[in-house]
């Protein structure tokens, strides 16, 4: 326990208060101060006054997959809801791709954002585990750091997940996803992320206020099956290689000397 108010505070200020309580209002109060010298409402928006930035992920995803017919869909069910969620996630580019085969199918979306146009929290904060959860999903299972091979290809690893639909009707979706920043993984940590991890946040929060923020990819693959059951086809392997090039592809572990 420590004091932390001078001998003509009123007594009621002068009360001892816990030393990790005292610590966490000294940061938040430099971290408000700080951001009275930047532009807030980038901080919390991002850059939506620049030109947008695509980079054709249209075409840099594969159209067909060996067996499987391939057609791309909108964000949202008409234009107004659409529009809204490009608002909200005021991307440069983005393609969200559905491959069909029978009754599986097999979905790839990914977003990208330039330097500086998005903060990292921002991103971070649209993750299945948060907006599915908020329109009524329930996690069903989760891994973290989760392996994904394709012949000798290994990708850095996902976060897991399978999610139930409200109705309970459509079934089990399972999920992969990354978050990319710059040539490295945003750290989620072993945990479901439907809340933000406070640290994290002002640290994302204050170095995108000062320094913005490298170029951002958010990966993500559903499949209403078992990822399992696809490993050694040709098609998820040209998937796996698509996605690899984006800068997925997990560095080879140098041999022991």
């Amino acid at each position: 326990m420590t004091h932390l108010a001078p001998a003509f505070a009123p007594a009621w200020f002068r009360r001892p208060v816990p030393l990790i309580t005292a610590l966490l209002a000294v940061i938040v109060l430099l971290g408000a101060v700080a951001l009275q010298f930047v532009n807030v409402r980038d901080v919390k928006e991002g850059d939506r006054g620049a030109a947008v930035q695509p980079i054709g992920l249209a075409q840099a995803m594969p159209k067909t997959l060996p067996g499987w017919v391939g057609h791309d869909e909108p964000l949202g069910p008409n234009e107004v809801v659409q529009t809204a969620v490009e608002r909200v996630l005021n991307y440069d580019d983005y393609v969200f791709r559905v491959f069909r085969r029978g009754d599986l199918t097999l979905g790839v979306y990914v977003a990208y954002w330039a330097a500086g146009r998005m903060p990292v929290q921002k991103v971070a904060s649209h993750t299945p585990d948060r907006c599915w959860s908020e329109n009524g999903w329930r996690c069903l299972d989760m891994r973290f750091a989760e392996p994904v091979v394709a012949g000798e290809l290994r990708l850095q690893p996902a976060q897991w997940r399978i999610f139930q639909p409200p109705s309970h009707s459509g079934g089990k979706e399972y999920v992969l996803f990354w978050h990319l920043v710059g040539d490295k993984l945003h750290e989620y940590g072993d945990r479901f992320n439907d809340r933000p991890e406070l640290v994290s946040w002002w640290r994302d929060t204050l170095a995108f206020a000062f320094s913005g923020s490298a170029p951002q990819y958010f990966i993500r693959i559903t499949s209403n099956g078992p990822f399992e059951r696809l490993v050694g086809e040709p098609g998820w392997t040209e998937l796996v290689e698509a996605l690899a090039q984006l800068g997925l592809q997990q560095a080879p572990v140098a041999p022991a000397p």
